[in-house]
């Protein structure tokens, strides 16, 4: 899957259309804590499995993180998001934001 866009330590792939239970959310945070959330506004719908988060978005909407990246615009569709990976010396980790 290509990239379609990056926000701090998320990476958001747009993805072949989502099957299997989802559950609907509204304002969903997607990674970060309470005080530096990354938010994809509005109602969506969504599933984790292991360290991948699939969403469905049947608006267009943005994507936010409390206003330390610019907002990421994502259109109607299915998507995948994950944390960013680096890898060196003794393995891999979260890229830190």
């Amino acid at each position: 899957m290509e990239i379609f866009a990056l926000q701090g330590d998320q990476i958001i792939r747009k993805c072949a259309p989502v099957a299997g239970k989802l559950e609907s959310v509204t304002n969903l945070v997607i990674a970060g804590n309470h005080t530096s959330p990354h938010t994809i506004r509005g109602k969506v719908q969504t599933r984790v499995e292991g360290d991948v988060r699939f969403v469905v978005v049947p608006r267009a909407t943005t994507s936010d993180h409390a206003d330390r990246h610019n907002q990421t615009k994502l259109p109607k569709g299915s998507y995948s998001i994950s944390p960013q990976r680096e890898r060196g010396g003794t393995g891999d980790r979260a890229v830190e934001d």
